[in-house]
């Protein structure tokens, strides 16, 4: 038989509270705790803090443009306001023949002629006036003389060219081809002594110097024609490109130039003082706003460039424009405009965006750069320096185009 302890059995059975517990526990869970929240805190402090730096150098690729450009004084959809206009123009101007150094083979052929004239009056003949031989050979005098009637006067000649086949013997006889046909037979000439080459200096028209005039004919009737033209398109001379200061009104021009005529007074070869030389040409001038067609080029240059890309060194200096087509009754023109300039990368291109390279490793970031058309070089740079990875939010990531 069991022995009950009362006083045990009624403490048990009496509703007491059990002893709290230990304030120790407490404190581990709270430190617990709080230290997750440190480590969760810094973590997203680090994954903040973390930013690249991305520098890319890109490389420059030519863009080409060759397309046709429509100039129209009442211009349509598509073509450009200018005016188109033309004219013919010509000069007559009288050049000096340089004196120059000349052996006995390229030297001329002078010598003395006596001019007899059996004719009722006196005869002036001028200076360079020709005389004929019966084979064809042409001389001219060098200077003007008046022969009286039934007289002969002396005079000085030479060959109007240089060679051997100039060399005549004394006695040889000349008509006077620049006379009435009837004169020719009434005042003549005959070579008193021979006519033989000198070594010496001499004026003789070469090739160059007609050139060379001609070349200067044509620069003084184009510059002429570019002022009146200008004036003919109501476009004031201070509008021009070359003089205009205020870009946006600024007008230029293209110009074809047709020669017409071109002659001279003499042959190269021929021994003279001086000649005259003319020159006629055509000219047409296509004029339009310099600052529109450098709009309308650049904007055509953009056109060929894909997305990411931009236009750099475009110079409208180096546009070149051949004339294609002209109207001149109503004033059209169609233009051949070829030009070049050069593109690079941006920072828009879809093949830079950040999110392509978000959460990489330097190395594959990099890897998938240098892949990318038209990128030459490709530095990542990293802060804090320790970070091994591109942050993934987009705003932590720096590009810069070189």
């Amino acid at each position: 038989m069991s022995v009950r302890h009362p006083r045990r059995s009624d403490l048990q059975s009496r509703g007491f509270p059990q002893p709290p517990i230990a304030p120790r526990l407490y404190r581990n869970i709270a430190m617990t705790f709080l230290g997750l929240t440190v480590v969760i805190v810094a973590v997203a402090i680090w994954m903040s803090s973390v930013k690249a730096t991305v520098r890319i150098q890109v490389k420059r690729d030519l863009v080409k443009l060759d397309t046709i450009v429509e100039i129209a004084k009442s211009p349509e959809d598509g073509q450009l306001q200018g005016r188109v206009v033309e004219g013919p123009f010509e000069k007559i101007q009288e050049f000096k023949v340089k004196e120059q150094a000349v052996g006995n083979q390229v030297s001329t052929t002078t010598g003395r002629v006596r001019i007899k004239n059996n004719y009722s009056k006196e005869q002036v003949l001028i200076k360079t006036t020709r005389l004929l031989t019966s084979d064809g050979k042409l001389f001219r005098i060098n200077q003007t003389v008046t022969v009286p009637s039934g007289q002969s006067i002396e005079v000085d000649a030479y060959s109007d060219k240089v060679g051997k086949e100039f060399e005549i013997k004394e006695g040889e006889k000349f008509t006077i081809p620049g006379l009435w046909i009837d004169l020719q037979s009434l005042i003549t000439a005959e070579a008193i002594t021979a006519f033989t080459p000198k070594a010496g200096s001499a004026k003789i028209v070469t090739e160059a110097d007609i050139a060379e005039a001609q070349k200067t004919l044509e620069q003084a009737v184009l510059e002429q024609a570019k002022g009146t033209l200008a004036a003919e398109a109501s476009i004031p001379a201070d509008k021009l490109a070359d003089d205009c200061t205020d870009d946006s009104k600024c007008w230029t021009a293209v110009y074809v130039v047709n020669t017409i005529e071109n002659k001279t007074n003499v042959k190269a070869g021929q021994q003279s003082d001086t000649f005259l030389a003319q020159v006629k040409l055509k000219v047409t001038a296509v004029f339009y706003p310099k600052k529109d067609m450098d709009m309308l080029v650049s904007g055509k240059l953009k056109e060929k460039l894909p997305e990411g890309r931009e236009l750099v060194d475009f110079d409208p200096q180096r546009v070149n424009y051949r004339l294609e087509q002209v109207d001149i009754t109503l004033e059209q023109a169609r233009l051949t405009v070829m030009a070049d300039a050069y593109s690079r990368l941006t920072a828009q291109s879809p093949d830079l965006a950040k999110e392509k390279i978000a959460g990489l490793s330097i190395e594959e970031a990099k890897s998938r750069l240098k892949s990318v058309e038209g990128a030459n070089y490709v530095e990542i740079t990293l802060r804090p320096s320790w970070a091994r990875k591109i942050p993934r939010q987009k705003d932590k990531i720096e590009f810069t185009i070189e």
